[in-house]
């Protein structure tokens, strides 16, 4: 099955982008590409939920702020992620 995401080079670092319908969807597949840089998705078997709640002025950046949320908990909670159940309310 052909992944919802992509990597691609981005100066010293590497890019992700999240393919979906719906915005909750390309913000669930842009996840899904932040898993794969470490490891193959498919193999992180979910055993926990981790909520994140996320604030920005625009779509682009709340996408940052939930990227870098993502990888901060991935980071201080040691732990990779698998599946991710996205929610956007716009406040607009």
């Amino acid at each position: 099955m052909q992944p919802n995401w992509e990597h691609f080079p981005q100066q010293a670092d590497i890019g992700v982008r999240g393919i979906g319908s719906t915005m909750e969807a390309a913000f669930e597949s842009a996840a899904q590409a932040v898993t794969a840089v470490i490891t193959d998705p498919e193999s992180v078997a979910p055993t926990q939920s981790v909520p994140i709640v996320c604030e920005a002025p625009d779509d682009e950046l709340l996408l940052v702020d939930w990227l870098n949320a993502l990888v901060y908990e991935m980071a201080t909670q040691k732990m990779l992620s698998s599946r991710f159940n996205v929610r956007v309310n716009d406040q607009g």
